[in-house]
């Protein structure tokens, strides 16, 4: 009794996107290292960074680390692009630093976390691998310091994507009763794992690696689902609109047509194949529902009243159940 899906995407310039945790490569990292708001929207990209004139003049979006002609220590210069050839990612960045050699516990041990754009990084000379977290994409580079002012590019092939959501052909549905889970799409047990985005709301935009990904849209807490698989491009951000066949029934167990509805009344809906898709108690108790045919059941005084109903896409509506 799923709903069905539909859904379309249209590519734009990428301009913003919200900054969520990401991905990390395998070690202790602190409590609290992502952003603490993630629903911030980032400003939009500038044409071009320089990062010598940053690490020069000390200007820019840096970290308290920010590089003068005095710096005790030389710095390793990091900025990161959405995709080869485009503009520095101006904040937003989540930047971790990890020593190249296994602690005892077997994990790269974190040597330095900054938030910025660009940004500079005290180092000493040695190996590491540097990961770079925009949102929910991110990237790693295996890097090599020798002890002079050095510059780093990690490219991370990621766009944003927005999702949002209609009733029939264009309706919109009640607010707050839409989200989204995001899930990888290759394929690989696809929504019996984790989502790796749970509970998105419409209009937001989520950071992304480059690639296909499937989306389970729920409308309400029942059966109203669509579901929809989407690619993201690289430094562009889709607009996803999923359309839901459902509708908003809410439930009454009268004496009389029209008449007042009886409280201390238990519910149950159900499929023509017996499945149960609702339980609730109360006088009216609502719940969206996808399209198709149901029984309604009421229990009041220890006696059983049905009612046979159709759910229609759009047409929220009262359900009356007689108590004969």
């Amino acid at each position: 009794m799923a709903g069905t899906a539909a859904a379309f995407a249209l590519a734009l310039s990428a301009t913003s996107a919200l900054a969520q945790d990401a991905p990390i490569p395998p070690a202790d990292i602190p409590d609290g290292a992502a952003p603490a708001d993630p629903m911030l929207l980032a400003p939009l990209l500038p044409d071009k960074i320089d990062p010598a004139a940053l690490l020069k003049t000390g200007k820019g979006d840096l970290t308290s680390q920010r590089a003068t002609e005095s710096r005790p220590q030389p710095g390793l210069m990091l900025e990161a692009k959405l995709l080869d050839g485009g503009p520095t990612i101006p904040k937003g960045v989540v930047w971790r630093v990890f020593s190249k050699k296994p602690g005892k516990d077997g994990k790269l041990p974190l040597v330095r976390e900054v938030e910025g754009g660009a940004v500079n990084v005290p180092l000493k000379p040695g190996d590491y691998v540097v990961h770079a977290a925009y949102g929910r994409a991110g990237g790693m580079k295996q890097i090599s310091v020798a002890g002079g002012d050095e510059y780093e590019t990690l490219v991370l092939n990621a766009g944003g994507l927005k999702l949002d959501a209609l009733v029939g052909k264009d309706l919109a549905p009640l607010p707050n009763l839409v989200k989204f889970d995001i899930f990888p799409g290759d394929g690989a047990g696809g929504e019996e794992r984790s989502p790796l985005v749970p509970a998105l709301r419409d209009d937001q935009i989520v950071r992304l690696n480059a690639g296909t990904y499937h989306i389970v849209s729920k409308y309400g807490d029942a059966n109203a689902i669509a579901r929809a698989d989407i690619v993201v491009e690289a430094g562009k951000l889709t607009e996803v609109r999923m359309f839901h066949q459902a509708a908003r029934i809410t439930l009454k167990l009268v004496s009389e047509s029209g008449g007042e509805a009886l409280a201390n009344t238990s519910w149950t809906v159900m499929t023509p194949a017996g499945e149960t898709v609702f339980d609730s108690a109360g006088a009216f108790p609502d719940v969206i529902l996808a399209i198709g045919d149901y029984t309604a059941i009421a229990k009041h005084d220890n006696q059983i009243h049905e009612r046979n109903f159709k759910v229609e896409p759009g047409l929220n509506r009262e359900i009356e159940v007689l108590a004969k």
